[in-house]
């Protein structure tokens, strides 16, 4: 979760309390507009997708001062040639006081100007690597390490911070890799394994992949009792991404002696008397597996532990999902554990993580709408 302050949180917990918005737009180091008359602005995000977050908003063709918004030059606040807006929520925490939050920096996509409005659609800067295909295949350089990759296919465009990073590694010589940047990044990381998160900041944090929540982990309570936040629920729960085990398939590099260039497989099984998939179970009389391959998967205990890894994140996208519409909490984010009490649902004091959410950033914009995935 963002850091807010003990006052800002008392707030956030079920008092009164005044949204406010601020959108600034850059083009490099430039301020391009410090503060854009912008209404109905939303974020989303959505842990699934490759470019998980995005930010809406709409701004008046004229505003009240007589300024044009219409981007009509390559230096226009709301422009496509590299602009990006720094979005900030503030909560009123005393009489003239306005605690900001950094909600992130975003990549202006679009401004369609119609009638007396322009609707402008800006997304993660994980598009940037996206659009970024290289005119060949990459090739790092040799001892290169899964960190130093990392840095080779993102840097200068996207920070990257290590400094809560898995232990690095050198990376095998001999593999084929992707002509497009973000199918590196997202290669690199299953196999370390780690998880690449944008921070407020627009850095790509890496850090380990979070296991289930405990307890102590949780940043806010999510209740429909009374002094609650939440306005209203619903669940939903599938067979479709169900596994009872995983396969991850690597490879043996050249300096293996004889074992170069032959297949590595490691398998993990749902074997927790917990988990409604464990082998053995009613889920399924037969081994129902998930498999995928990574050249970067160049020993037997790095292939063990991608897929005991992936088998643990596999087990939280079959599970049990919530989706609730509460007052708008400003400092959530992607990954944040949350606790879910609901007389409604049955839920009392239930553990998930928050795997997507939209967030009207202004006081006209209505209840926040989250979705956890629930432990188990």
């Amino acid at each position: 979760m963002i850091t807010i302050s003990a006052v800002a949180a008392g707030m956030l917990n079920g008092f009164s309390y005044q949204l406010h918005t601020r959108l600034q737009s850059y083009l490099g180091e430039t301020v391009l507009a410090e503060d854009i008359p912008a209404v109905d602005v939303v974020e989303e995000a959505d842990a699934t997708l490759r470019v998980p977050e995005r930010l809406t908003f709409k701004v008046p063709v004229t505003d009240d001062q007589g300024n044009s918004w219409v981007p009509t030059s390559y230096e226009s606040p709301l422009g496509t040639y590299g602009q990006t807006i720094v979005a900030q929520v503030g909560i009123s925490v005393a009489a003239g006081a306005v605690e900001w939050l950094n909600r992130g920096t975003f990549l202006v996509e679009s401004a369609d100007t119609s009638g007396d409005t322009v609707a402008v659609e800006c997304a993660g800067l994980l598009l940037l690597l996206d659009e970024a295909v290289l005119p060949n295949e990459y090739q790092p350089r040799a001892g290169a390490t899964l960190g130093s990759i990392l840095r080779a296919l993102i840097e200068p465009g996207i920070t990257v911070d290590l400094d809560d990073a898995p232990t690095d590694r050198v990376a095998p010589s001999n593999i084929t890799w992707s002509d497009n940047r973000l199918d590196n990044v997202y290669g690199v990381l299953d196999a370390w394994p780690a998880q690449g998160t944008i921070t407020a900041e627009g850095n790509l944090e890496v850090t380990a992949v979070p296991g289930d929540p405990t307890v102590n982990d949780v940043v806010f309570v999510f209740t429909d009792n009374t002094g609650g936040t939440v306005t209203d629920w619903n669940t939903s729960i599938t067979r479709d991404g169900a596994f009872n085990s995983v396969y991850a398939k690597g490879q043996y590099p050249d300096t293996a002696g004889t074992k170069a260039g032959q297949e590595i497989l490691a398998v993990a099984y749902d074997s927790a008397q917990t988990s409604p998939y464990r082998i053995g179970g009613p889920f399924s009389p037969y081994l129902v597996p998930f498999g995928y391959a990574s050249p970067l998967l160049d020993t037997q205990a790095r292939a063990n532990l991608a897929a005991s890894t992936r088998l643990k994140t596999l087990r939280r996208t079959s599970s049990k999902t919530v989706q609730f519409r509460a007052v708008p909490h400003p400092g959530i984010q992607l990954s944040d554990a949350v606790q879910l009490t609901s007389a409604r649902l049955g839920l009392s004091a239930a553990l998930g993580r928050v795997e997507a959410f939209t967030l009207p950033d202004d006081a006209q914009g209505g209840a926040m709408a989250i979705t956890a995935r629930l432990v188990g």
